[in-house]
C-alpha cells in the first residue's frame, strides 16, 4: 500500500488514557509507496497533533524484509529520511527491530542516538513467548542496551488480543519529567526512555 494513518489510533489512544495507561505510538513505513518516509511521518504526526496528542517519541518499525526493498542501501536512506523529519518536530526517535530483521533491511547499518525496541518470540500465544527479560540481547549496530522488548505475540488477555512486552527500569521518566507532562492538558505519548534522550546529539545511520 501507500501508507496511511490506522483511523482508530485516536479513539484507541484515548481509550488508554482514560484506562490510566501510558502510551507509545509506531509506523510502520511502506518503502514501496510513491510517499517519502518523511511524508509518512508528517502525515502520522500532523493527525495525531491535530487530534490534540502530544508526540513525544517516534517508534519506526523495521521488520518483515519481504517488505523492504533488496537495496539495503535505499533502505537506509528511506529510514533516515524518517529520522529526519522525527528530529524537525523536536521527537525522539525509537526503531522497533531484532538482529535479523535489521541485518536483512539495512546490511547491519549503525544507528546512532535512537532507542531500541527489539523482538524475540518463537510462535503466537503462550508457548511462542521468550523469556520476559533482556538476557538473549546481544549487542547490534550499536545498540548496546534496549529500551523495551516484546517477548509475546497474538495472545488473549480479557478477551483482548495483545502483544506483551517488558521495559528496562531505567527507560522511566524521572518523577520531574512526569510532572512536567502532567501540566498539559493534551494526552501525551511516547514518554518512554525520554531521561535517555539528548535532544542535541545527532541521529543518523550510516552504512
Amino acid at each position: 500500500g501507500q501508507g496511511q494513518v490506522d483511523p482508530a489510533v485516536v479513539s484507541n489512544i484515548q481509550n488508554a488514557y482514560s484506562a490510566g495507561l501510558g502510551t507509545e505510538v509506531y509506523m510502520t513505513p511502506q518503502p514501496n509507496s510513491r510517499k517519502t518516509g518523511a511524508q509518512q511521518l508528517d502525515e502520522a504526526y500532523n493527525y495525531l497533533t491535530s487530534s490534540g496528542i502530544r508526540v513525544v517519541t517516534a517508534w519506526i518499525q523495521v521488520m518483515s524484509p519481504i517488505n523492504w526493498s533488496t537495496n539495503t542501501r535505499a533502505n537506509v536512506i528511506f529510514i533516515n529520511s524518517i529520522v529526519a523529519r522525527a528530529k524537525q518536530y523536536g521527537l525522539s526517535v525509537g526503531i522497533y527491530t531484532n538482529y535479523y530483521d535489521w541485518s536483512q533491511i539495512t546490511n547491519g547499518a549503525v544507528v546512532g542516538n535512537t532507542k531500541l525496541w527489539y523482538w524475540n518470540v518463537y510462535g503466537s500465544g503462550v508457548a511462542g513467548e521468550s523469556q520476559p527479560n533482556f538476557k538473549d540481547f546481544h549487542t547490534f549496530a550499536a545498540w548496546s542496551a534496549p529500551t523495551v522488548k516484546q517477548f509475546a505475540q497474538v495472545e488473549s488477555v480479557c478477551g483482548v488480543t495483545v502483544n506483551r512486552d517488558v521495559y528496562a527500569p531505567t527507560s522511566l521518566m524521572t518523577p520531574m519529567g512526569v510532572a512536567e507532562f502532567a501540566k498539559s492538558k493534551q494526552i501525551v505519548v511516547g514518554v518512554m526512555g525520554l531521561r535517555n534522550t539528548t535532544s542535541v546529539r545527532k541521529t543518523d545511520i550510516s552504512l
